[in-house]
């Protein structure tokens, strides 16, 4: 006879003492989602349905790594039931929305970590994971992740992590449609800040190579996971003496001409941290210098300390939040500029955008993956914009604009003959003058290794505003 007391016994011990293999099924690709299978290996196990939802607005967020750790009893003792990471294929790096299926051992009081696009030099820690508790002082470098002005990453997405506390997995959650439901949304593990211009007309003012901008008192490096004060996990860091600079410059030959609408000028990505230091001696600073006007160059300083979220009041901020994006928005008047600062959802990151209140103009997609040779796609914009009068100078209808070219490091790349230069082709599908237009994506020629990672952006106009379409190889 067999006791049920002896078969625990061996199902503990093979949880201890044996590896834990997890294979991954086949993946499926909707639209903006992907759907992944992992199983954890033999035992009495149930089913856990994961959905991870990233709301990426970027290449910047796209999933290029996701690692899943699940611990038994984390309330108690904590032991690691599975962990394993997957790598997603290219065309499946876009997704939004990341399903999967985790096989794992039955247990009534589980936990799971998710970390995306966790830094190849932080791989060999996160494998040897034993508790919960491993996981709260883990800290990245920038330079990991980010080119050296922390304005773009570099071959990988953001780091974003999320755990989900309280999950029962039982024998009964053993098919898909009985298994154990768990929706985690991730943070990135950095905050992004936008600066957009605008002047008062008629004053003219503009963007052109003589302007710089200047990002002080960031960081070099942060916490990979968010802290969470209910559950006494991680901390929000402390930097006694911020001192990272990091630069922007504008690169493109014709100067980007300041309208009486805000207009995307540059982003940066900055740790999270607390800024509570009394005379804001660590607060983010935004210094701008030589933006041209009639009167001559003008520059201005913004200190980040107060931000309005939600239509609210500005308040004082003591912390810079991972997944926050804080919209510095300038005004420059003939005697001044003026700056208002808020907080905004990831998913309204600033991309070549001029706002204009009166028309509107969408894209159903704004970044593309075409990495090969005769790879084409196609997006559908919208728009209102529908004058036939020249006043404003603008055709009615949707155009396309200019399409640039960059290298894998976000370098403008302008020599006609180079091969990361003339690869994109965009083509209306319908008539000059249409509101709603497809637009085809088609790429030509082959890229060596070191080139690949090279991207264009192609404008999609409609009177005044633009939306950039981003498309990376």
């Amino acid at each position: 006879m067999i006791l049920v007391s002896d078969f625990l016994d061996k199902e503990r011990m093979k949880k201890i003492l044996n590896l834990i293999s997890i294979s991954m099924a086949t993946i499926f690709l909707n639209a903006c989602s992907v759907e992944q299978s992992v199983d954890g290996g033999d035992g009495l196990r149930g089913l856990m349905a994961v959905e991870v939802l990233t709301d990426g607005a970027l290449a910047d967020d796209h999933i290029h790594t996701a690692r899943f750790i699940v611990f038994d009893d984390a309330s108690v003792f904590p032991s690691v039931d599975i962990n394993k990471m997957m790598t997603l294929e290219n065309d499946d790096r876009d997704a939004k929305e990341f399903r999967t299926t985790l096989k794992v051992h039955c247990n009534p009081d589980k936990m799971l970590v998710v970390i995306l696009n966790e830094p190849a030099t932080l791989t060999g820690f996160l494998e040897t994971v034993t508790a919960p508790g491993d996981l709260e002082t883990v800290t990245y470098l920038m330079a990991e992740i980010f080119n050296e002005n922390h304005t773009a990453t570099l071959t990988k997405g953001i780091p974003m992590t999320a755990a989900s506390y309280n999950i029962s997995v039982t024998e009964e959650n053993d098919t898909e449609s009985k298994a154990a439901r768990v929706e985690m949304e991730v943070k990135r593990a950095v905050a992004r800040v936008e600066l957009w211009l605008r002047t008062e007309l008629p004053f003219q003012s503009e963007v052109g190579r003589s302007t710089a901008v200047n990002l002080l008192k960031s960081h070099d490096e942060g916490c990979l996971m968010a802290p969470d004060v209910t559950r006494n996990f991680g901390y929000m860091q402390t930097v006694d003496a911020p001192d990272k600079e990091v630069s922007w410059s504008y690169t493109d030959s014709d100067p980007l001409k300041l309208a009486d609408t805000l207009q995307f000028v540059c982003a940066f990505y900055t740790p999270e941290r607390t800024c509570s230091a009394p005379g804001d001696a660590d607060k983010l600073i935004l210094d701008i210098r030589g933006i041209g006007t009639s009167d001559g160059m003008r520059n201005a300083v913004s200190t980040l300390s107060s931000f309005s979220t939600g239509g609210g009041p500005p308040q004082y901020i003591t912390e810079i939040r991972r997944n926050n994006v804080y919209r510095i928005s300038g005004v420059v008047r003939k005697q001044i500029v003026e700056f208002e600062q808020k907080v905004v959802p990831w998913t309204e990151v600033g991309q070549g955008v001029i706002i204009d209140p009166q028309y509107f103009l969408t894209v159903t997609r704004d970044n593309l993956y075409l990495p090969d040779d005769g790879n084409k796609t196609s997006i559908t914009a919208t728009t209102n914009y529908d004058r036939i009068d020249d006043d404003r100078g603008f055709p009615p209808g949707i155009c396309l604009g200019e399409t640039k070219y960059y290298d894998k490091t976000g370098q403008p790349e302008e020599d006609t003959q180079s091969s990361l230069y003339g690869w994109l082709s965009v083509t209306l599908g319908g008539v000059a003058g249409e509101l709603v237009q497809e637009i085809e994506f088609s790429v030509s020629g082959t890229l060596n290794e070191n080139e690949k990672g090279c991207y264009a952006t192609a404008e999609v106009k409609a009177g005044n505003l633009i939306k950039l379409i981003k498309v990376k190889r």
